[in-house]
């Protein structure tokens, strides 16, 4: 009986747990309905990217590869490239770095009516567009904005923020912030406090414990937001194009204006898919060494 049941802990887990009944069957057919969407689209992109730009027919039918051999040639494609994977990547540091302590203080804080506060703080900016929120940022960096007449209080200024990287940073930051909060505090609220106590009983300071025992366990959700937050952020199009005033232009904006300012079909599509594989080649590197983290659903566990 020993041999079976060792046996039986050597098998997958799928093996011996119970099967949905049609209900849970029905529940996929939403997902796979949107990712079937997904790929449709995707094959249409495909298309489109081999065909032939035409300024009076605007496309033909007739199969080319010049559209890739314009992207590939194309150096001012490659710096708009790269300045998506960069801002990216540096928004969903920065953002992940300052979401943690305000998701570890809305989860550790006794204060039950502190905590509600925090979370409501952490909702309501989902409340108005992003439109909305970038129009803000817009009066506030502006030449006659709040920033430049607080500077001009002290002899300063003006200093132009609109047009610039810096505009375009704090714009998405404070977009993508509340998303790493989200992501983050699921987390958080597994690591059991016990555990951090008894790292500070063992002669860990604060940093110490952070370092070994709270941000590996918070690993999951820092590898889900970094997830949500690069994506987005890769896919980003209002804030760059209004607080970037057309020179800070991301790959969307460039999607954009050669869809509807050149009506190049071909080209945008061109854009497109590559902007997908750069940026599913990345999450692909994040799941790999890090994991889907709050994104996925752990399959392990006890079944004795």
């Amino acid at each position: 009986m020993d041999t079976a049941i060792g046996a039986k802990k050597r098998l997958p887990t799928w093996l011996y747990r119970s099967p949905p009944d049609q209900f849970g069957y029905l529940l996929l057919v939403p997902g796979i309905l949107l990712v079937g969407f997904l790929f449709v689209g995707m094959l249409y992109l495909a298309r489109y990217s081999v065909l032939t730009f035409d300024p009076v027919d605007f496309v033909t039918n007739s199969l080319t590869l010049a559209n890739w051999h314009e992207l590939l040639t194309e150096p001012a494609y490659y710096g708009i490239f790269f300045r998506t994977v960069w801002m990216a990547a540096l928004i969903t540091v920065l953002s992940v770095a300052f979401a943690f302590p305000y998701a570890y203080l809305t989860i550790r804080v006794n204060s039950s009516i502190v905590r509600k506060l925090l979370l409501v703080s952490v909702f309501v900016p989902f409340f108005t567009g992003i439109i909305v929120r970038t129009y803000g940022w817009l009066i506030i960096l502006g030449q006659n904005g709040l920033v430049n007449n607080t500077l001009g209080v002290f002899g300063l200024g003006p200093i132009r923020f609109i047009g610039t990287p810096l505009a375009v940073m704090i714009g998405l930051l404070q977009i993508m912030i509340p998303y790493s909060i989200v992501m983050l505090a699921p987390a958080i609220q597994t690591i059991d406090e016990s555990l951090e106590k008894a790292a500070m009983n063992l002669g860990a300071n604060r940093i110490a414990t952070f370092r070994h025992v709270i941000l590996p366990l918070a690993l999951p959700g820092i590898a889900g937001a970094s997830i949500v937050v690069f994506t987005i952020t890769s896919a980003t199009f209002a804030i760059p194009g209004i607080l970037g005033g057309g020179q800070v232009d991301l790959m969307a904006n460039l999607i954009f204006k050669t869809l509807f300012s050149q009506a190049n079909y071909p080209l945008a599509a061109v854009f497109s898919l590559s902007l997908v594989f750069v940026t599913s080649m990345i999450v692909f590197v994040i799941f790999t060494r890090v994991g889907t983290g709050t994104l996925g659903i752990e399959t392990g566990g006890n079944h004795d």
